[in-house]
């Protein structure tokens, strides 16, 4: 009776090992990061490490809508969440030709740091530009998600080179952004200073 009761722990033992062997193998290569840690969240939040942002980059930089969907990221982690780090996700997105030794933006890309960090009228946050473009608008009071995807107007790309205009919930025009692709396949970010222009104010009602 002892035997059959360890054969049959043995057995389920073996199942159980095979069952999350499996299970591990099969997890979506894009929650794990470089040093092959898995990284938990399976939504991207805000407050997201560098680690995370990284992993992020390698999937969506990709495209060029993918890219400029990190920058609006970035800029949000930068001038609302107080990121640490967000300026560092903010040059993973440019040329490296533009980026500090210390891994942040060169003081060029300080203006549109300023411009981003706007708080728009009847907003209590700084950030309602780069939000407009991730799903916010004046009548939701600019709520925005990571997991929204940015809008295409209208593109224009020509091998490694392309012109995107994106749509905002808070602009009645298209931005453009010229991007270019690198040897290693991603898009970065060349001139985004239409990105950045004003969005429409939150009307309060009180007139």
């Amino acid at each position: 009776m002892k035997k059959h009761s360890f054969i049959s722990i043995t057995l389920l033992l073996i199942c159980l090992v095979t069952f999350m062997t499996t299970m591990t193998t099969t997890v979506n290569a894009d929650l794990i990061g470089k040093d092959g840690k898995l990284i938990a969240k399976t939504t991207v939040k805000p407050k997201i490490t560098l680690e995370e942002f990284k992993v992020l980059w390698e999937k969506e930089g990709k495209t060029p809508q993918g890219a400029v969907k990190c920058l609006l990221i970035a800029a949000l982690e930068t001038v609302k969440e107080g990121n640490k780090d967000g300026k560092k996700m903010w040059a993973m997105v440019i040329p490296k030709s533009q980026v500090k030794q210390n891994g942040e933006p060169e003081n060029s890309h300080s203006f549109a740091m300023g411009q981003f960090a706007r708080v728009i009228k009847g907003t209590k946050f700084r950030g309602a530009i780069a939000a407009s473009y991730l799903g916010g608008t004046p009548e939701n009071g600019y709520k925005y998600s990571y997991d929204n995807n940015v809008v295409i107007d209208r593109s224009n790309i020509k091998g490694n080179d392309a012109k995107i205009f994106f749509k905002s919930g808070g602009k009645g025009f298209a931005s453009p952004v010229r991007l270019r692709r690198n040897k290693h396949g991603y898009w970065k970010i060349f001139e985004y200073s239409s990105l950045y222009t004003g969005v429409k104010p939150i009307k309060d009602g009180d007139f």
